[in-house]
């Protein structure tokens, strides 16, 4: 499983991707990974990842810098994840 960023994660196999949001148990403080959806492309990872953030506060929408910082660090792990998996 790769990080994406402090809140989600990529895993999957050679088929599909698998996007995971990481969550934290108020009661045991116990890490866990909620799995939020199976996608075929990084494209639909992205989008889901967005529109999922959007949802949760829909005050991104009128901050361009806030929407700019998570496609920078879409764009970032992109970068880092195929150099890391053409090998």
């Amino acid at each position: 499983m790769e990080k994406i960023t402090d809140k989600y994660y990529l895993g999957g196999n050679k088929s599909t991707y698998i996007l995971y949001e990481r969550k934290i148990s108020e009661k045991t403080g116990k890490e866990t990974y909620k799995n939020i959806g199976y996608m075929s492309t990084l494209e639909a990872v992205y989008t889901s990842l967005l529109e999922k953030e959007i949802k949760e506060d829909v005050a991104i929408l009128n901050n361009i810098s806030q929407i700019t910082n998570m496609i920078k660090e879409l764009r970032e792990f992109t970068i880092k994840y195929v150099k890391e998996n053409a090998k």
